[in-house]
């Protein structure tokens, strides 16, 4: 009767496939249930630790079929492309702030922008003539209010 109200069955077997589409919440549960709470740069640590809660939801949803659970991998990647670049940049041991900055840099390099530089390192980016400070210099002898 469990089997029955967990997956309806057409046939007299159960495809790969099936318990794929009906395992993969349990899956994405399990795995959230670890990944909300960690920072995304300690995912890869705590690898073990998501394989066992994985291992134990999914052991407990597939028992129903009759299927048992011997051993279980897990490999965690965002699906999101900007999310990939960005956790490769903090892995490289960069801030959050710094990540953001070069990620950003990366892109404006892509579409040829000059000032891209400017991004990584987190300086303005002057057109035209660069900025020439003009500091007083004493005892010059030049003109001005105390030379006049």
């Amino acid at each position: 009767m469990a089997l029955v109200t967990h997956m309806p069955i057409a046939e007299h077997l159960i495809t790969a496939k099936q318990v794929n589409e009906y395992a993969t919440p349990v899956v994405e549960q399990a795995i959230n249930q670890v990944v909300q709470v960690t920072p995304l740069e300690r995912v890869n640590e705590k690898i073990h630790e998501i394989g066992e809660v994985v291992h134990s939801h999914l052991q407990d949803f597939l028992k129903v079929f009759g299927i048992t659970l011997d051993t279980v991998k897990v490999l965690i990647f965002p699906r999101d492309e900007r999310m990939r670049a960005l956790i490769s940049l903090r892995a490289f041991g960069l801030q959050e702030i710094d990540a953001v900055r070069y990620y950003i840099a990366m892109l404006m390099a892509e579409h040829g922008l000059v000032s891209a530089p400017n991004m990584a390192i987190g300086e303005a980016f002057h057109i035209g003539a660069p900025v020439q400070a003009t500091l007083p210099v004493a005892g010059l002898g030049g003109r001005g209010p105390a030379g006049a």
